[in-house]
C-alpha cells in the first residue's frame, strides 16, 4: 500500500489538475461558482474512492481479502500515535467544532497560520486562545510539549510555507516537507491521537459517509460538514470556562 506521504501528493495532484477546481480557476459569480464548487466536491470524491480502492487492493495482495472499511481505527495507520490524556466531554465544542462526524482534527493551517478544525473537509478557522490554553495545561503539556511538537503551538520552520507554495506552483514532483501535527479526535471513543496531515489525508478519506443526504456545503468557499455553517460564532464562555474547570478538577484529584 502506499505511503502517507504518497496520498497526499495524489491528492493534491488531482485537486491541481481536475478541471475548474480552486486551486487553478481564477474567481467568478453565479454559475461559475457553482460549478467550480461541484468541479472540488467531485475531486474530493474522486480521491476518496482511489484511496479506498488502493486499500483494498493492497490489502487482497497482502491478506487475499479485502478488509471492512468500518474496523479501520487511526491506530491502523502507521505512525498514528494513541494518547493516554484526558479527553473533557466538552472538548470539541470548547474548541469551535459544531458539526456531529465521529472524527475530528486539531491544529494550524501551514499555508495561512491559522488554528482551526478539520473533518474531512476542509481546514476550518476558529479562535486559537482555548486551544493554547488545553495544551499548555499541566495535564495535557507533559505529553505534547512545545519544544517537541512546535506545529500543535503554530510553530513552523522557516522553509516550510516556502515549500508548501511551491508545491501548489508546480505540483507535487520534490521532496514533499515535513506535515504538521494534529490532534484527532475519536468523539465516540474520547480517545486522542498524536498524528500528521498526511495520517489524517488518508484516514478522513477511508471514513468519509457515503450517504448522498449527506452531502458537504460550501460556506465562504470552504468546504464543511453541516452545522459548521456558523464557524465565526465564537464559542460560549461557560463552556470554555468548563473545559480548564474540567482539567483543573482532575488535576487537584490526582495530586
Amino acid at each position: 500500500m502506499d505511503t502517507a506521504s504518497s496520498f497526499e501528493k495524489k491528492r493534491l495532484a488531482i485537486l491541481r489538475h481536475w478541471p475548474g477546481t480552486p486551486m487553478l480557476a481564477g474567481r467568478g459569480s453565479g454559475m461559475g461558482i457553482q460549478r467550480q464548487r461541484l468541479r472540488t466536491s467531485n475531486a474530493q470524491r474522486f480521491f476518496n474512492a482511489q484511496v479506498k480502492a488502493g486499500l483494498q487492493k493492497w490489502a487482497m495482495k497482502k491478506y487475499g481479502r479485502e478488509i471492512p472499511i468500518a474496523t479501520i481505527s487511526p491506530s491502523t495507520i502507521k505512525g498514528v500515535k494513541p494518547l493516554s490524556i484526558p479527553v473533557p466531554p466538552m472538548l470539541e465544542e470548547a474548541l469551535g467544532y459544531r458539526g456531529d462526524l465521529r472524527f475530528v482534527e486539531f491544529g494550524y493551517s501551514p499555508k495561512t497560520r491559522r488554528f482551526g478544525y478539520c473533518d474531512g473537509g476542509d481546514h476550518i478557522p476558529t479562535a486559537h486562545h482555548q486551544w493554547i490554553r488545553f495544551l499548555r495545561h499541566p495535564l495535557i503539556a507533559r505529553h505534547l510539549p512545545k519544544t517537541q511538537y512546535p506545529t500543535l503551538y503554530g510553530v513552523f520552520p522557516r522553509n516550510h510555507q516556502r515549500a508548501i507554495e511551491e508545491i501548489f506552483a508546480n505540483g507535487p514532483r520534490g521532496p514533499f516537507p515535513m506535515p504538521p501535527h494534529r490532534l484527532l479526535l475519536d468523539r465516540k471513543e474520547r480517545r486522542v491521537y498524536l498524528c500528521r496531515t498526511e495520517h489524517t489525508t488518508i484516514f478522513f478519506a477511508l471514513k468519509e459517509p457515503e450517504n448522498e443526504g449527506r452531502c458537504r456545503i460550501f460556506v465562504d468557499g470552504l468546504l464543511m460538514s453541516p452545522g459548521c455553517e456558523n464557524y465565526k460564532a465564537p464559542v460560549r464562555k461557560e463552556v470554555a470556562a468548563e473545559l480548564l474547570g474540567w482539567l483543573d478538577k482532575l488535576l487537584k484529584s490526582a495530586n
